[in-house]
């Protein structure tokens, strides 16, 4: 089952952990070789605020050519999200594919109505933005949430590595806009 599918892309798969060095720097062109270095990190929780042993360290990295720090969240994390990825896909899928009511989902997954909502509305507004590997064009909610559902989960993760890498603080990937 699709659903099955986005929870094996941030438990079993990835590890809630997993952390890859980033293969560029996300903002200087795609062709400059690599020129960073490390730069400590901070931490961020992943899953139960409430639980101490969910934080995680997010490395991060300086650019030396426009001097400006950037990091990279492990596969199975959002940026500015503390909820892990396949759980964002799955409420989504929820929403769009199988058209659960945003009530009946709040009440199943234990999560507020208005942080539904809110990640319905984000999520709308950056799907325009979205493009999919060899596919041409834009999908609505329901075909994109389709497409995923059918892609393997370790190419899930590379996907949303990439848009991560190329959105340092617009996060489109992150289906949350910084204005």
């Amino acid at each position: 089952m699709a659903l099955a599918n986005f929870a094996s892309v941030a438990f079993s798969t990835l590890g809630p952990r997993a952390w890859r060095k980033p293969s560029r720097c996300p903002y200087c062109p795609v062709d400059t070789p690599p020129h960073w270095t490390g730069w400590g990190s901070y931490w961020r929780y992943a899953g139960d605020p409430e639980d101490p042993s969910k934080r995680v360290a997010i490395p991060r990295c300086w650019c030396t050519l426009v001097e400006r720090t950037f990091s990279l969240p492990p596969d199975s994390l959002l940026p500015y999200s503390t909820t892990w990825t396949g759980a964002v896909l799955e409420r989504l899928y929820a929403l769009f594919v199988q058209r659960i009511p945003l009530n009946t989902l709040a009440r199943r997954a234990g999560t507020a109505r208005g942080t539904l909502r809110t990640l319905k509305a984000n999520f709308l507004c950056v799907l325009p933005k979205l493009r999919l590997p060899r596919r041409e064009g834009a999908f609505g909610p329901a075909a994109f949430l389709e497409v995923l559902a059918g892609m393997e989960p370790a190419a899930v993760a590379d996907l949303f590595r990439d848009w991560k890498e190329r959105e340092p603080k617009h996060s489109i990937v992150g289906i949350y806009l910084r204005c």
